[in-house]
């Protein structure tokens, strides 16, 4: 009896506290029915039950209300989950929990029952949305803000945070660049907005921002620059936010033109402390292969390409059809890049705590090899800290975390793809006592394995961390300050031995050896004020912070050469030649920032955010500008005479901002005159020269940026629709301006009177389309119809841009050659004489306007799941040009290079009506002329390279309790670029134009256990 008043007892204060901590959810719990009488001397027909209550991911839930259907008696759950309640045999307990649907269950003479609460994907209002220095709900929120969550990443077998956004989020653009693990990516948020200044968006971790820029030398030709979000574990990140709009992205002052990318990690959650295992393994491989020709047809190209010139094949310029074995058949493509890549990812994470102090200790590794030939891999090991603690009366709270990732590409200095057009008869890669095979003639084959005697190491290792103190000083005032610092070193060696030169080079390429060290350090404070008033239907927030920053690059390289022997090329002090350069920059910042946030009826909400910077990247005058935006939100589904006119509209909005945000993405030092030191040594010593010229007039750039949205809810939200239309205007364009070469210079740092505009609609659909006991089915979609426009540019006729811009055509337009298809009697390219001089040239003759931005583009996921089985299924789409793979290999059809079985149908004889002109190998032939005019300039190496691709499918079990003891693990399954849909011929339409390593296909199978 003790123990039963001991436990209602603490149960009531529970609720008393829950009720005064979420007054706006206090409606949903109900009131706990303290009868003496009945504590006293219980009935006879009543009996005890009690359970754990947890949420999908098997985690104890905290404060569910449990109450007897029909009555007034009830309970909550405490920081265990656990709850027990005195029942008639006969009753019906209610489970309700904010943000998670209510269960309904009958007793049925059971003294123990534990519940599984599921999300309810429906509540609108208790979907919190991290906007930067401040959270909003979803439903009240004036700016436009897309998110992914943890449940959306982890489905994914990815490594980079890009990857898992792809085609999830409306006005987000995202392209691979490689399938090599490590390589990077390009992203825009709404277009490009700048000339020639950088068009990425901010990075911001756990509050902090993450520098990019050791990363641009990173990889040579293998990863393509890398990508700083490598150095983030997925399966630490709790969300990831992307703001678009003024109102979102002004509070970020002149770095938010671009967009502003938040991740946050994971936290501990309050309960018993639990541990997290997953373990997946997988296999990779090329989805695609070209058509290209075989043995045969590549002989009879090559005889016909000299027949059609009229030259004899010598072993000088057929060394293909005389000197090596035409009866050869070697499948490049297979040999290159028709490998598998082998992935094995670790994780596991311990996370608990009370209600006051809570944890989160997690790591994790993850080992991928390549699909090229060779032991080659990439390395990743991550280890992630979160703490958080408030006093008991709740008005003192601290938190830190720390995320920290090691990286190790050990990989090789060259993409293979690029040698996927070597002549199917071309040698063998090796003798026969191992050693490479160069030709049967001093050098004659220029063999690509030799790449992989380079050696090529980048280790990588990261340090993001940060601690926030929070204090309220008064009911509704709360001061916060925030620290951050991070930590980016990059070490990177590249070795070329003797044996990785082709033996016929060796009189001028000599084994060589290339040593870089970079790094980043920054530090982050920002101190925060936050005054919070609830007037009746008004509440009031106001927000005032301040920011200082600073950031330091350091960098240094070595190029040697002339060592004396090959096994000495790690050790720089061996070289007889070396070539050291350095690198040093320092970034200051320093800003004021505001909020003013005024929601009243819960229908019609303000949002004004504004933010003064100071950049040191400016000369004196120009350091200092001011930014911000207003938004406005009309919830008119709260409207009476709505509610009584559209009975079945469940929420309904309108919102709209305007705004200032700016661009400092240019770089140190720029308005200052610079000296670097000289290359070369002259009579041994080390000269300077000058790089730069001075002008400390430039100013910031600065976008406008206006937007309009509307969001319906219809049949509880069950159906949810969201149109946006947006107009960003980028002006005040930072640029290199050119210089003539007689100055010295070739351009000077200025502000260019250019106007650039991204307009473009965007629509965002959720449905619930089965939502019954024990099955659900839901659908997500997105689409975006952007469009980039250059509005004005003064005298661009007479600039050195001329023939780059056209004013009314967008950044990514390229001026062509008017192709007019292959002439009938010549067999070679025509293109249309624009100045009628009889002869096609450059600039004269180009006037084809070709545009490469994508027309649309999104994505469409379905989500279906019966008792413990889900599959995701998700479909990336995008309307765009590409360049024709016909044209990849850069080599004439005819000349000693593979092509698409395509060119089969070229040009033969006078009278032929055809896409492909005629063979030829000469460079000096009207054909290889044709050709290259093509290459270069035609508007025929376009074609359609839209796709729509099987992007994630997930299949994922989670086996009921009990089959396993106290704890049910999942099994899953999961795909990535399983099929892709298209016109395009090449390897890969979303890295068309570029031969590397397109995007993997994916396969993993793996299981997650909670203990």
């Amino acid at each position: 009896m003790k123990n039963n008043y001991k436990t209602i007892y603490g149960n009531g204060l529970f609720l008393v506290f829950y009720s005064i901590c979420f007054p706006y959810h206090a409606h949903v719990l109900p009131s706990v029915h303290l009868n003496i009488k009945s504590m006293v001397v219980p009935s006879v027909q009543q009996s005890e039950i009690h359970g754990v209550i947890t949420d999908a991911q098997g985690l104890p839930l905290a404060g569910v209300a449990i109450s007897v259907k029909g009555t007034q008696k009830g309970t909550v759950s405490d920081f265990n989950g656990y709850y027990q309640l005195l029942v008639d045999t006969n009753d019906v307990l209610l489970f309700s929990f904010m943000g998670f649907k209510t269960q309904e269950v009958s007793i049925q003479s059971r003294t123990e029952l534990n519940i599984q609460l599921e999300t309810d994907i429906t509540a609108l209002n208790t979907v919190e949305i991290n906007a930067g220095y401040y959270t909003v709900s979803d439903r009240e929120r004036t700016g436009n803000i897309s998110r992914i969550s943890a449940k959306e990443i982890e489905i994914q077998p990815v490594n980079n945070p890009l990857a898992a956004m792809q085609g999830h989020m409306p006005g987000v653009f995202i392209t691979q660049n490689t399938g090599v693990p490590g390589g990077s990516f390009n992203i825009q948020v709404r277009g490009r907005n700048s000339i020639s200044s950088g068009n990425a968006p901010l990075y911001i971790v756990n509050g902090m921002p993450f520098g990019t820029d050791v990363f641009s030398s990173i990889g040579n030709q293998i990863v393509s620059g890398g990508n700083p979000l490598n150095g983030i574990d997925l399966n630490d990140v709790e969300s990831i936010e992307v703001l678009k709009d003024a109102d979102a992205t002004a509070i970020y002052g002149s770095r938010g033109a671009n967009g502003v990318v938040l991740i946050t990690t994971k936290k501990g959650r309050v309960g018993k402390t639990s541990l997290n295992i997953d373990i997946h393994s997988g296999i990779g491989t090329v989805a695609n292969k070209l058509d290209l020709l075989n043995s045969e047809q590549y002989i009879m190209m090559r005889e016909e390409a000299f027949a059609n010139d009229g030259v004899t094949p010598t072993t000088g310029n057929a060394r293909d059809l005389l000197l090596w074995d035409t009866n050869s058949e070697t499948d490049w493509q297979k040999k290159l890049i028709g490998g598998t890549s082998v992935l094995t990812n670790m994780q596991a994470a311990v996370s608990g705590g009370s209600d006051q102090t809570s944890f989160r200790l997690g790591g994790g590794l993850r080992n991928e090899t390549t699909v090229f030939p060779g032991d080659f891999k990439y390395l990743k090991a991550s280890g992630h800290l979160q703490l958080a603690h408030r006093s008991k009366d709740s008005r003192f709270s601290v938190s830190f975390t720390g995320n920290y990732v090691s990286e190790v590409n050990n990989l090789f200095s060259q993409d293979l793809t690029s040698f996927i057009f070597l002549p199917p008869v071309a040698p063998e890669v090796y003798n026969d006592d191992g050693s490479l095979n160069w030709g049967p003639v001093g050098g004659s084959f220029n063999n690509p394995f030799g790449a992989l005697e380079k050696d090529y190491t980048v280790k990588i290792n990261n340090l993001v961390s940060n601690a926030y103190f929070t204090y309220e000083l008064i009911q509704g005032l709360t001061a916060r300050l925030g620290m951050g610092y991070t930590t980016t070193l990059k070490e990177e060696t590249q070795t070329t031995p003797t044996s990785a030169i082709n033996p016929a080079s060796l009189s001028y390429l000599k084994p060589e050896a290339y040593f870089n060290h970079s790094n980043i350090h920054s530090w982050l404070v920002e101190p925060q004020v936050d005054y919070q008033l609830d007037m009746g239907k008004s509440s009031l927030n106001i927000l005032i912070g301040s920011t200082f920053q600073e950031q330091t690059v350091n960098g240094q390289s070595i190029y040697a050469t002339n060592f004396s022997s090959d096994l000495l090329l790690e050790d720089v002090g061996s070289a007889g030649t070396t070539r050291p350069s350095s690198l040093f920059s320092e970034y200051k910042y320093h800003a004021l920032f505001g909020r003013v946030n005024l929601s009243y009826d819960s229908k019609y909400v303000v949002n004004i955010t504004g933010r003064r910077d100071g950049s040191s990247r400016f000369g004196p005058g120009n350091r200092f500008a001011n930014f911000g935006a207003v938004g406005l939100a009309w919830i008119f589904s709260n409207e009476s005479f709505v509610l009584k006119q559209v009975p079945f509209l469940s929420f309904g909005k309108l919102r709209g901002s305007y705004g200032l945000t700016g661009n400092d993405q240019i770089g140190d030092y720029r308005y200052l005159d610079s000296y670097a030191s000289t290359t070369y040594p002259y009579q041994n010593n080390s000269g300077l020269e000058p790089t730069r010229l001075f002008n400390p007039l430039y100013g910031w750039e600065t976008n406008k940026k206006l937007e309009a949205n509307l969001e319906l809810g219809f049949f509880k939200d069950k159906f949810w629709l969201s149109a946006t239309w947006y107009s960003n205007r980028s002006s005040n364009q930072l640029v290199g301006y050119p210089l003539p070469a007689t100055t010295g210079f070739t351009s000077i740092q200025n502000n260019l009177a250019a106007k650039v505009e991204n307009t473009g609609v965007e629509v965002e659909l959720r449905t619930v389309n089965i939502n019954s006991d024990g099955f659900h089915w839901k659908t997500t979609a997105n689409l975006t119809i952007p469009k980039n426009t250059l509005l004005e540019y003064p005298d661009l006729e007479n600039s050195s841009y001329a023939q780059v811009y056209e004013e009314g055509k967008s950044l990514s337009l390229i001026r062509t050659y008017h192709a007019l298809g292959v002439h009938s009697e010549t067999g070679t390219y025509e293109f249309e004489d624009i100045d009628g001089n009889g002869a096609i040239s450059y600039p004269n003759d180009l006037q084809s306007l070709v545009e490469l931005d994508p027309k649309f583009y999104g994505g469409l996921g379905n989500t279906l799941s019966y008792k413990g089985l889900t599959l995701d299924v998700f479909f990336q789409f995008v309307k765009q040009k590409g360049y024709d793979p016909l044209y990849q290999s850069g080599a004439a059809p005819g000349r000693m290079s593979n092509q698409l079985s395509q060119v089969l149908n070229r040009w033969q004889n006078p009278g032929d009506i055809t896409s492909v002109q005629r063979f030829t190998q000469s460079t000096s032939s009207n054909a290889y002329m044709a050709f290259n005019n093509s290459l270069y300039y035609g508007d025929n190496r376009f074609t359609d390279a839209s796709f729509i691709r099987l992007k994630t499918v997930s299949i994922n079990y989670k086996l009921p309790k009990g089959i396993l003891g106290a704890f049910s693990p999942e099994v899953y399954m999961q795909g990535q670029n399983l099929l892709t849909l298209t016109k395009y011929k090449g390897l890969d339409p979303e890295t068309n134009g570029s031969l590397r390593l397109p995007p993997l296909r994916m396969m993993t199978l793996g299981a997650r256990i909670t203990f």
